[in-house]
């Protein structure tokens, strides 16, 4: 239990973990504390924005954070996104079967296109943003459950999904994960969810919930279509796009919901 942990850990950040077996069997099992990754995430974010508060102004603790993550993660989810949208924008020739190849292709390209340029830029600054907006809200408690949530996301598309290549990080997880494993996954999610909306008043949070449940079910449709199926990128991908999606929704709801 304890090995599989770590290999979540070691997998999800660049923290210098030695699990003492990792083989294929144990990889897929660590999906389990994806939500637990995303659990310390969202605990750090909230001490550092709790105890910055008191010194810094919003926007200074914003770029705290921002170097936290690229501290903590690395350019893994990142990378995926910006690979994703490069194949996004890449032109159709109506020949499905050549455009997946060319867009799985432009995916494996080390290089970094425009798009994905653009998208990354854009997606830090959204997440400066948003950062700030929760900080000045004072509802940095809610990093917790955005980042449990955005690491929980991608295991059902793992469980529903199919993998579009047959190598890479992806393909390790891609189909492979069972039904228990998905369950267990979601227990920690869900007593957070609970936790929110019955000890906290986020009542709204069902709203933003379902909102994030129609954006999952666009995405897989779009990487199903575009990729023939689901690769590591995409799984990057959905993190960053999921968490710039709660927070916006978070926000918005929140806002609806005091004016009532």
């Amino acid at each position: 239990m304890i090995n599989r942990f770590l290999i979540a850990l070691s997998f999800l950040t660049l923290l210098p973990l030695k699990p003492k077996r990792i083989d294929e069997k144990e990889i897929v099992s660590s999906v389990v504390f994806f939500p637990t990754v995303g659990f310390i995430e969202g605990i750090l974010s909230f001490a550092l924005s709790y105890t910055l508060v008191q010194i810094f102004p919003s926007s200074i603790i914003s770029l705290i954070l921002l170097l936290f993550f690229l501290i903590m993660r690395g350019i893994l989810h990142l990378d995926g996104l910006s690979d994703t949208f490069d194949a996004f924008f890449f032109k159709s020739t109506g020949n499905r079967e050549k455009d997946v190849k060319r867009r799985l292709e432009i995916m494996k390209d080390s290089s970094v296109g425009v798009a994905g340029v653009v998208v990354l830029v854009f997606a830090i600054l959204c997440k400066f943003i948003l950062f700030k907006e929760i900080l000045e809200l004072k509802q940095y408690l809610i990093f917790i459950f955005t980042f449990c949530l955005s690491r929980w996301i991608i295991i059902p598309l793992m469980y529903s999904g199919k993998p579009a290549k047959t190598t890479g990080l992806g393909f390790l997880f891609i189909g492979k994960i069972k039904l228990r494993q998905l369950f267990l996954s979601t227990l920690l999610p869900l007593i957070l969810f609970l936790y929110f909306v019955v000890y906290e008043k986020y009542v709204f949070l069902v709203a933003s919930l379902l909102l994030i449940f129609l954006i999952f079910l666009f995405l897989k449709k779009v990487f199903e279509k575009l990729f023939n199926g689901i690769t590591g990128d995409n799984l990057g991908a959905t993190v960053e796009i999921m968490e710039i999606a709660f927070l916006i929704s978070f926000i918005f709801f929140e806002r609806i919901w005091l004016s009532i």
